[in-house]
């Protein structure tokens, strides 16, 4: 994979190279320079579309997934043949009624809302940093469709994936039964439960079936998967899966292309404490993050952990610090860290209430309250801990050379 993308570099500068060069007759120089400048860019960007539709694709990481997000296969193989298992066929159309419930009834409310509002405030070619975000990259990648980079880092562990073709039946069923089990809450609340997370991922073998379930069913396909620790240098160095559990900063590194756009995409899921005690035994979690700045982040449903001092101030500084733009719910960064600060755009949409009971009411932001009274514009969808109300607020905050919306 190293030697595919250094032929790339190698031809993207000789093209650049051999555009800029050689004599045009008849036209003034300026204009010679125009002609060569936008000619190399025409360049650049179709040998980039040819390393995109040519991507090397790790065709059985990509089955795999399909057949856990219970889509067919895209030409026969291996498990073609374990599609006509009843309890797959059952489990298939469990997840396309599920899924088509939430498209109707949330996803494509945001899509809309993204295209029409949230896109013209968000710069698209930034990274996103998702902290807390559990296996959750389907909410991440309707907010932030054109996103090149996804860095998502939270407890849930990561695990090896078992072959199904080696799986009993019975076994196999179970599997799918548990991954079903694991994705109710998102269906229904649109974010994960912790207890109920801890006990089915411990069935399914961590995070990997949930983000192959949501990025197949997102109409991505899987190219690459590489397990990676990210030392204390911040540096990515490549670990066995097998043996992913000796390390303290393990991730997974997956590449994946637009089914439709054929653009491609890279997403990291880094397991991780990023408590106040947990960074300090990982610095180069920072570094690996920082590295990335200035980058957009979103934060929604993180049972307000970032209000928790002393416990999570660090995790917040690197946000304030390293973010171009914040998208949260009241869950995230307390609005004191951007009220009254000329540095920090603000924007609110939906409505702002009581936190839910399962959270203290000394967590309501009486600032925050009046913010909204002030002038909050509509929220389409709802996404967050008052699922059953749908009263749910987000607000975005951007450094000042962002243009919001009026």
């Amino acid at each position: 994979m190293k030697h595919v993308n250094l032929l790339f570099f190698a031809f993207v500068a000789l093209l650049i190279v051999s555009a800029c060069t050689g004599k045009k007759d008849g036209i003034s120089k300026r204009a010679a320079d125009s002609i060569r400048r936008v000619d190399s860019i025409r360049r650049v960007d179709s040998l980039a579309r040819a390393f995109e539709l040519n991507y090397p694709k790790d065709s059985t990481l990509d089955n795999t997934a399909r057949f856990l997000a219970g889509l067919p296969q895209l030409s026969k193989n291996s498990l073609s043949a374990l599609e006509a298992d009843k309890y797959w066929v059952d489990y298939r159309t469990q997840m396309d009624a599920n899924w088509k419930t939430m498209y109707e009834s949330r996803l494509v409310k945001m899509q809309a809302w993204e295209k029409d509002v949230f896109s013209k405030s968000v710069s698209d070619t930034l990274r996103l940093f998702y902290p807390f975000s559990g296996p959750d990259f389907l909410h991440a990648s309707f907010l932030y469709p054109r996103n090149k980079e996804y860095v998502m880092a939270a407890l849930e562990p990561i695990r090896e994936v078992p072959n199904m073709k080696e799986l009993s039946e019975k076994n196999r069923d179970r599997f799918l039964d548990s991954l079903g089990n694991s994705l109710r809450d998102i269906f229904k609340r649109s974010y994960f439960i912790t207890k109920h997370m801890e006990r089915e991922l411990h069935q399914v073998k961590g995070v990997l079936p949930l983000l192959y379930f949501f990025m197949e069913r997102s109409g991505y396909e899987l190219m690459q998967q590489k397990f990676i620790n990210i030392d204390s240098s911040g540096n990515e160095k490549e670990i066995d899966i097998k043996k992913i559990t000796r390390y303290k900063t393990p991730a997974v590194k997956l590449t994946i292309r637009n089914m439709e756009t054929k653009k491609l995409k890279t997403v990291y899921y880094i397991s991780a404490n990023i408590s106040n005690e947990g960074l300090k035994q990982r610095p180069g979690f920072e570094i690996f993050i920082s590295a990335r700045a200035p980058f957009n982040t979103f934060i929604k449903s993180a049972s307000y952990l970032l209000h928790r001092d002393p416990f999570f101030t660090e995790i917040r500084r690197i946000i304030l610090k390293n973010a171009n733009c914040v998208f949260q719910d009241d869950t995230g960064v307390p609005y004191r860290f951007f009220r009254g600060r000329p540095e920090w755009k603000q924007q609110f949409f939906g409505e702002y209430i009581l936190p839910i009971g399962d959270f203290e009411t000394g967590l309501f932001q009486k600032p925050l309250d009046s913010a909204y009274k002030a002038g909050a514009q509509p929220l389409p969808f709802s996404l967050g801990y008052h699922w059953t109300t749908n009263k749910q607020n987000y607000m975005l905050f951007g450094r000042e050379t962002i243009n919001l919306n009026k």
